[in-house]
C-alpha cells in the first residue's frame, strides 16, 4: 500500500513539475504565434492570395475576360450573367425563406406541443446533410410534378438547404429572451400581432438580418445541389468549377475574387446592419392589428406555415428515403461489372480520413485560437480575429478551394498537387470556425473563479488547464468536432476544385447523378443522410448537455 502510494506521489510531483515548465511564459508565447500563424497560412492566406493572383494578372485577365481576339468580351458578360443568376436565386431563396422562419421559428419557441424536439431536429438536419443528396433528393421530388432542372429547380434547392440558417438564427435570439416583455404588453391589452409587430420583432431582428445575409452568402456559393439541378443554368460557382477544369486561372481567379469580396462585405455588414437597422413600431392601428391577431387567423398563419415548411423543404430534402424502396440500387450497385459498390467503399472511406483529419488538426489548433480570443489583452487585435474567424463561413466553398489550390497548389508555394492532402487543405479552412465558436461560447459563460483560486493556491497555468478548464469545455470540444466531422462529410463545391482523381461521397453522388446511375445515387445519397441525421442528433444532445 505504501509502495503504491509512494510511486502515486512521485508520479503526481513530475506531472506537475513538467505542468510547471511548460506553464513558462515563453512556451504560451510560442503556442500563440503557432497558433495564428496556422490560422494566417491555412485561412487567411488563400484568400489574400487570390486578391494578390488578380493583381499580378491584370494584363491575362485583361485578355482572355474582355479582350480575346475571337470571343471579345463574351467572357465577361458570361461572368455578369451568372452573378446575375446567383444573386437573383439567393434574393428570392431568403425571401421565402423568411415567410416560412417567422412563424415555425415563433412556433418552435413559444409554443410547447408532442413532437416539438423531433421537428426541431428536422428543421437543423438540412443544414447537416451533404447538399449533393439534398439536391438529389430535391431533383426527384419535383420531378414527380413535371418541374425539370432550371432556375425553378435550382430556386427549389437553394429555399431547402438556406433555411435552417435563417430559422436558427431567429431560435437563438428567441430563446436567449424573456417573454416578459411580451407577457406584460398582453396583460395591459395589446393585441396579438401588436405585440409581435412592437417587441417581438425588434427583438428578432439580429437573428432575422445575421440568418439572412448567412443564408444569402451559403446560396450564393453553393455548388453541389446546384450542378444537379441546374440544367443549362450556370450560376457563379459552377462557373468558377468550369474555369478551374479548363485551366482558365486568370477567369477563375476574377470571378471568385469577386465572389469573395462580396462574401467578406456581407459578413461585416452583420454587425453594421444589426446595430442601425430598425423596424417602425411606433405607429400602432388598433382595429387591424386586433383583427390581424384573431385566433383563426393566427391557427390559419400556423397551419400555412406547417404546411410551406413540409412541402416545399422537409419533403423535398427527404423525400429521397421513400426511394430506397425496391431492388434497383442492389442490381446497379453490386452486381454490376462498373464496381460501383466498391468506388463507394473507397470514397466513404476518404469522406472519413479527411473528416477525422479535420477534426484533429482543427482541435489542435482551435482549442489555443479559441484562448486567444478569450484570454489575450490585445485589444483591437482580438476583435480583429474574431471578425474574420468566421471569414470560411461566408466565402463560397468553390471560391475557397479554388484560393486554396493556388496557394497551395503549383501556381502557388507549390508544395500539394490536386488530391488527397489538398482537399485536407480547404476542408480544415471552412471548418476551423465550426470547432473554435462552440469552444469560445463555453470559454465565455464558464465561472473563472475556480481556476483563479487554483493559481492562488499554487497550480501552474497548465495544470489548472488540464484539470479545471478542459473538463469545463468538453461539451464544447464534442460540439465542435461533430460539427467539423459534419460539415467536411457534406462538402461538395471546395471539393470538386482541389479533388484531382479523388472522390468523397458528395462529389460521387454527382458524378452517378450526371451519369444517370440514379439507382446507386440513391443508396449514396441515403446513407450519408443517416450518418448526417445521426450526427446532428449526438450535437443535439451535447448541446442540451452544456445547457443543463
Amino acid at each position: 500500500m505504501r509502495k503504491n502510494k509512494s510511486l502515486e506521489d512521485i508520479k503526481l510531483s513530475l506531472s506537475l513539475k513538467i505542468d510547471r515548465f511548460f506553464s513558462k511564459l515563453v512556451y504560451r508565447k510560442s503556442l500563440d504565434i503557432i497558433t495564428i500563424v496556422f490560422f494566417i497560412l491555412v485561412i487567411i492566406g488563400p484568400i489574400i492570395n487570390i486578391f494578390s493572383t488578380i493583381f499580378l494578372n491584370i494584363p491575362a485577365i485583361n485578355h482572355d475576360v474582355f479582350n480575346d481576339e475571337l470571343l471579345g468580351n463574351l467572357q465577361w458578360f458570361n461572368i455578369l450573367k451568372s452573378l446575375g443568376y446567383s444573386f437573383t436565386i439567393a434574393s428570392i431563396a431568403v425571401g421565402i425563406d423568411i415567410i416560412i422562419a417567422f412563424p415555425i421559428s415563433i412556433i418552435l419557441t413559444r409554443y410547447n406541443f408532442r413532437g416539438k424536439k423531433f421537428l426541431d431536429a428536422l428543421v437543423d438536419l438540412p443544414m447537416a446533410v451533404p447538399t449533393s443528396a439534398l439536391g438529389f433528393s430535391v431533383l426527384l421530388f419535383w420531378a414527380v410534378f413535371g418541374i425539370e432542372p432550371g432556375f425553378s429547380l435550382i430556386l427549389f434547392g437553394h429555399i431547402v438547404f438556406t433555411f435552417p440558417y435563417i430559422v436558427r438564427n431567429m431560435k437563438i435570439v428567441l430563446e436567449k429572451t424573456s417573454t416578459l416583455y411580451e407577457d406584460a404588453a398582453l396583460t395591459l391589452g395589446a393585441s396579438g400581432f401588436t405585440v409581435f409587430r412592437t417587441i417581438t420583432l425588434p427583438l428578432m431582428k439580429e437573428g432575422l438580418i445575421a440568418g439572412a445575409i448567412l443564408s444569402f452568402t451559403r446560396s450564393l456559393g453553393e455548388t453541389g445541389a446546384t450542378i444537379i439541378l441546374s440544367g443549362l443554368i450556370e450560376t457563379a460557382p459552377i462557373m468558377i468549377v468550369g474555369f478551374r477544369r479548363q485551366l482558365e486561372l486568370p477567369s477563375a481567379s476574377l470571378l471568385a475574387g469577386i465572389l469573395i469580396a462580396i462574401s467578406i462585405l456581407l459578413l461585416f455588414s452583420i454587425k453594421i446592419f444589426t446595430r442601425k437597422a430598425g423596424f417602425p413600431i411606433k405607429s400602432v392601428w388598433p382595429r387591424i392589428e386586433r383583427f390581424l391577431s384573431h385566433k383563426c387567423l393566427r391557427y390559419l398563419r400556423d397551419i400555412l406555415a406547417i404546411l410551406m415548411l413540409l412541402s416545399i423543404i422537409l419533403l423535398p430534402a427527404f423525400y429521397i428515403l421513400t426511394q430506397i424502396i425496391g431492388e434497383d440500387w442492389i442490381t446497379e450497385l453490386f452486381l454490376g461489372q462498373d464496381y460501383k459498390w466498391a468506388y463507394l467503399y473507397i470514397s466513404i472511406i476518404y469522406s472519413i480520413e479527411i473528416g477525422a483529419l479535420a477534426v484533429v488538426i482543427n482541435l489542435l489548433f482551435g482549442i489555443p485560437f479559441a484562448f486567444i480570443i478569450t484570454k489575450r489583452k490585445w485589444g483591437k487585435v482580438i476583435t480583429f480575429l474574431d471578425t474574420i474567424l468566421d471569414i470560411p463561413i461566408a466565402i463560397p466553398s468553390a471560391a475557397l478551394g479554388f484560393a486554396t489550390f493556388l496557394f497551395w497548389g503549383p501556381a502557388g508555394l507549390g508544395l500539394f498537387q490536386s488530391g488527397f492532402y489538398m482537399i485536407l487543405f480547404v476542408h480544415i479552412a471552412f471548418t476551423f470556425p465550426y470547432m473554435v465558436r462552440p469552444i469560445i461560447g463555453v470559454l465565455e459563460t464558464s465561472d473563472k473563479g475556480v481556476e483563479e483560486a487554483a493559481r492562488t493556491l499554487g497550480a501552474s497555468n497548465l495544470t489548472v488547464f488540464r484539470r479545471i478548464t478542459l473538463p469545463n469545455i468538453k461539451q464544447g470540444i464534442i460540439a465542435g468536432c461533430i460539427m467539423v466531422f459534419t460539415r467536411s462529410l457534406g462538402e461538395t463545391g471546395a471539393t470538386i476544385v482541389v479533388m484531382g482523381n479523388i472522390r468523397t461521397v458528395p462529389v460521387l453522388i454527382v458524378d452517378w447523378v450526371e451519369s444517370n446511375a440514379y439507382a446507386s445515387a440513391i443508396f449514396a445519397s441515403v446513407v450519408v443522410i443517416i450518418i448526417s441525421a445521426i450526427l446532428i442528433f449526438a450535437l443535439r444532445v451535447v448541446t442540451k448537455r452544456r445547457a443543463m
